[in-house]
């Protein structure tokens, strides 16, 4: 047999083919280890909003549940240009499942027509974890402004085009997608105001800087309730069951009208599979405590939870539909 080099051609070829093979079940050993004991340290659960919004309230929630049987559950707020600031670090974060992102769509739908750039794509840098709910928004007003209904709410904007402003967590928000479309449906003529986040937002709203705001129920609820907020009317096209009595603007003389935010649990691409599964069923545990539904349900959401392929799927879907909303909305940030 011919050598090369001193060394058989043949035995050199088996022994890269060997090594190679090797590599590869090391690998493997180590993402099935990294499954199996998954997870050895805490998990830190990333919010790209402030502290006492919709998605605040609901992470944390699930958090402290998720902490009862994981350890040390914590959540971390990054506000910053609509949730990029967030989005770019979870996507940056190693893929080990020990930083997660707990957003809504914003992230995958709205941010992507609303900037001229962001750090990061939607579909191809993130791996969905499972969705968590759908969030309406609610047309909510403050005491000041001399209306009890939406019919009269709809009669006296049209009345005063340009002097009623509402309240936004930011430009390109949900709540500023919803009020300009409201706007542009309803043919009123309302002033933009926006604010660092839906928390910030609720809180204008209840000391009275502005008189309205398309926001969610959890960050107002308690105010409503004692008579210092008014709610007159949900933004999807149904009524919700916690709130049975409050109409939909769907009803109200605006048929299609129908606007809310999924929530959902994202985290880098590239995560193994046996983690992102070990997440799906430890947030799917937490949501279905009965303590946490119910809470979840009383704040005025609809719980919906999902596999990784489902929600990967609503991704794909939500990120198209929403390129027309954001245009018509006309929001834009260069």
């Amino acid at each position: 047999m011919k050598k090369c080099n001193g060394h058989f051609p043949g035995m050199r070829r088996w022994a890269v083919v060997l090594a190679r093979l090797a590599s590869m079940l090391m690998m493997s050993t180590t993402v099935l280890a990294q499954g199996q004991t998954w997870p050895s340290k805490p998990v830190r659960i990333v919010l790209g909003t402030p502290p006492g919004g919709a998605p605040d309230v609901f992470a944390r929630l699930i958090a402290q549940k998720m902490s009862e049987s994981w350890g040390q559950v914590v959540v971390e707020n990054r506000p910053g240009a609509t949730g990029n600031v967030a989005a770019e670090l979870v996507a940056r974060a190693a893929p080990d499942g020990y930083t997660v992102y707990f957003c809504d769509s914003t992230i995958w739908a709205i941010n992507p027509y609303l900037f001229a750039r962001i750090p990061y794509d939607p579909l191809r840098d993130f791996t969905g974890v499972t969705t968590i709910a759908d969030l309406p928004m609610f047309l909510t007003v403050h005491p000041s402004l001399p209306v009890t209904t939406y019919a009269e709410f709809l009669a006296y904007v049209k009345a005063n085009p340009g002097r009623v402003a509402y309240s936004s967590g930011g430009n390109g928000s949900i709540h500023q997608i919803t009020g300009e479309l409201y706007k542009a449906m309803a043919g009123v003529d309302l002033v933009h105001v926006p604010y660092k986040g839906g928390g910030p937002a609720a809180q204008a709203l209840l000391a009275g800087e502005v008189p309205v705001s398309f926001v969610s129920y959890a960050a107002t609820s308690a105010s409503v309730r004692a008579g210092r907020l008014r709610m007159l009317a949900i933004t999807t096209a149904r009524r919700t069951p916690a709130l049975p009595n409050l109409p939909a603007i769907a009803e109200m003389g605006l048929p299609g009208f129908d606007m809310s935010s999924l929530l959902g649990v994202l985290v880098p691409t590239g995560t193994p599979r046996e983690v992102v599964a070990k997440l799906n069923a430890g947030i799917a545990a937490a949501v279905n405590t009965p303590d946490v539904n119910a809470r979840m349900v009383e704040l005025g959401v609809n719980v919906r939870l999902s596999t990784p392929e489902e929600f990967t799927a609503t991704l794909h879907a939500e990120h198209a539909r929403y390129e027309k909303l954001v245009r018509l909305s006309g929001a834009r940030i260069d």
